[in-house]
Parts: C-alpha cells; structure tokens; sequence
C-alpha cells in the first residue's frame, strides 16, 4: 500500500447539501417504464450523462408506488448526480419526482411526452437540455476532501468457495481501513446474513439495531412465505453457488459478511433509506439477494461507490455509482479478467495475505474516488432495478 494512502485526502464534489460526489454526471431519469427508451436515446447521444430506468412506473399503488418513488428521489439525489433531466409521460408524476430530487440542491430539468407531442420532439428537447447540463456541470472542479466523507457499499455475486476465504473477506478488510479513518461502510442482501445473523447482531451498538436486523430477516422469511416458498434456506445457496463449491446458506452467508469487516454496526436502514450525512460508520441496509436491485437501493441510499465480488462470475454494475469488481476466484481471474478492476485471487494461488489484498482494494477505492473509471464505466455496462413487493394495478 502506498505510504500516505491511509492519511491523504481524495478530490470530489462538495454539493449543496454538503454531501461528496466522486463523479460528475447528469443523470436522465425515466419516470415511467413506457418513456425509457426516449431517455435512452437521449443518453445514448449526449456524453457525461448516466441512464437511469426500471422496469415499471404506471399503475403501482401502496408500499410498490412509495419504494419507487423514494428509491428514483434517492437515486436522483445521490451525490454523484451533478443535475438531473426526469422524463416524465405526464406532467404531474415527472413534477413530483423532479421536486422531490430538487431537496437535494440539484438543478432539475423535466421532458414531459404528453406536454411536448412526440417522441422525436422529446428527443430534441431532452438532448438540448442535456448539452446545457453537461456544459454547465463540466466547469465545476475536485477539491480536496477528508475519506471520512466516503460512503461505500459492499455487494457480492455468483459466490463460490473463494468469496469467504478470500473475496469478500479482502473486502472487509479494506471496509476496516475505511472504517478506521471515519469513513461508511453499507451490506446489503438481507436473505444472505441468514444463518449468520447472529453474529452481525452481536456486533451492533446496542439492543436496538440488533433486534432491527433479526426482525428484517424475519420479514424476508414472511415475504418468502407469502410468495409461496414456505423455507427461504431451501431456495438458496443458487445453482451457480452451489457449482462453486458453496452447500449450504449459512455456509455462503459466513462469507458474505466478511464484506463488511468487524466494526460495530451501528444501525440497520430501509431499502433506499438515505445514509446520515452527519454520521458515519457500519449500516446494514435490508434488500433483496439480486445484485442489481441491492445496488439500486444503496446507490439511493447515498454511497458513491460499490465494492463487488463476484466468485464464478457477475457481470452487473450500477449506473450511478462506480462499480469497483474483484474476484478471488483463480479461475474467473483468467476466465473474467476482461471484467475485473482488482484481482486478489493470489490469496489462493500464491500465498498473498488477506490484509495485502485488503490494501490493494483500498488504494483501488481512493483511486476510483479520484477519477479512475471502472471497467463497467468504460464499457458502459450498468443498468438499474427497484425492488418490487406484490402486484401492480
């Protein structure tokens, strides 16, 4: 690790509500399912703006329509985000969405269809406000920030016998040395602390956050339930988990928590749920198993980068934030190279201790903090996804 790498600043974006961007983007937000390909093409035409869409919109009512709308708020919100276009079908949704981003200090531009007449119109427009955004955003300058204004989030995916020996528990490591200097460290995924929930519940603060983390995954198992799977553990280690070597979900959830290294945990957060900006530390964030759709919520949550592990292989990244990929796995090492950002596979090969590989992955975080881009950054291969909780209407 280099010598300074523990002490020295990163350079970010201080935004209005004094929250830290580590990029620079305008994001083209789709309020609604049937208008994204029009913003679609409006980021496919404009550099430094970032697509940001999910697969619904009409109709939803209930918890389904409240997840969504704090979640696309969270997402437009996020630090990272330096102006916002929401492209709307109607004025009233786009609006709402566009006033709820607008808390956030951001600058927010609305391309309504029915308000506009066409898809071609809309193109236009939604393109010339982009080049407006971009050009304005583009003169705001990095300066020199403290790590402890980080916030991480750390995810893993196609787990195999590498991630908890190696991976994940590299990960950690790094979390630790983020931790240390004051920093925010965010786990996902409630369905896989099963099985070792009680051990991230001896590590909380107090009483409190311990039995809000047991009683969200007890949620899980009801919500299981109610999809008709009477016992969740029974679904999961995944076919591609258990091909990596992984038989049982305690046994892949044992791993999965090393991610988040061994600082207390110091409270437990709704999907999407803003993380304090006075505050800092270990949160666990309650979210589904699927990469995207738990990076989706940290990423509305606030964290500007994700660390991601993948075993056999994953090839998801999020839009809004850097998506740092490593592996453990010697052989998705020479299989996947094409895909990674940090290889720490030597844990297994070449006898490389976890705190080297810890090290590297840290250094990784402040270099991609700086302005290093991510390989799914240059081949432009992330995508977004909101939980959805029953039907739609």
């Amino acid at each position: 690790m280099k010598e300074n790498s523990m002490t020295a600043d990163f350079f970010g974006y201080l935004r209005e509500n004094n929250r830290v961007g580590i990029r620079n983007y305008v994001g083209v937000i789709s309020d609604m399912d049937n208008v994204n390909p029009i913003a679609k093409n409006i980021v496919d035409n404009v550099q430094g703006t970032v697509l940001i869409t999910d697969l619904f919109g009409r109709k939803q009512m209930g918890v389904n329509y409240d997840l969504r709308f704090k979640t696309m708020a969270g997402l437009g919100g996020n630090p990272n985000l330096a102006a916002v276009i929401v492209v709307g079908l109607h004025k009233p949704s786009a609006m709402a969405l566009a006033e709820a981003i607008s808390e956030s200090g951001k600058e927010v531009e609305c391309i309504v269809y029915q308000e506009i007449g066409s898809t071609l119109k809309c193109m236009e427009h939604g393109v010339r406000a982009a080049v407006k955004l971009v050009k304005k955003c583009s003169t705001m300058r990095r300066t020199p920030l403290p790590l402890s204004t980080l916030k991480i989030g750390v995810e893993c995916g196609g787990s195999d016998f590498s991630s908890g020996i190696a991976g994940n528990s590299a990960i950690g490591v790094a979390s630790d040395k983020l931790l240390d200097v004051g920093g925010t460290v965010v786990l996902s995924e409630t369905a896989e602390v099963m099985g070792a929930e009680h051990i991230l519940a001896k590590r909380a603060v107090n009483q409190n956050v311990a039995n809000k983390l047991l009683k969200a995954v007890e949620e899980i198992n009801q919500l299981s339930e109610m999809a008709g799977v009477p016992d969740i553990r029974k679904s999961n280690p995944s076919v591609d988990n258990k091909k990596g070597g992984l038989t049982t979900l305690a046994e892949k959830s044992l791993g999965s928590i090393q991610k988040a290294g061994s600082k207390p945990l110091k409270d437990v957060l709704d999907y999407g749920e803003p993380i304090p900006i006075d505050s800092s530390g270990f949160y666990f964030m309650s979210t589904p198993t699927p990469a995207c759709e738990s990076m989706t919520a940290m990423a509305a949550g606030g964290v500007q980068t994700i660390v991601f592990n993948t075993g056999v292989g994953n090839p998801a990244a999020h839009p809004v934030t850097p998506t740092i990929k490593v592996t453990g796995n010697p052989y998705t090492t020479e299989k996947s190279t094409d895909d990674l950002d940090v290889v720490v596979s030597h844990i297994i090969s070449a006898g490389m201790s976890v705190e080297e590989a810890g090290e590297r992955i840290f250094d990784e975080m402040i270099a991609v903090a700086n302005g290093k881009m991510t390989v799914s950054e240059i081949l432009k291969t992330t995508q977004s996804a909101i939980s959805i909780i029953g039907a739609s209407f």
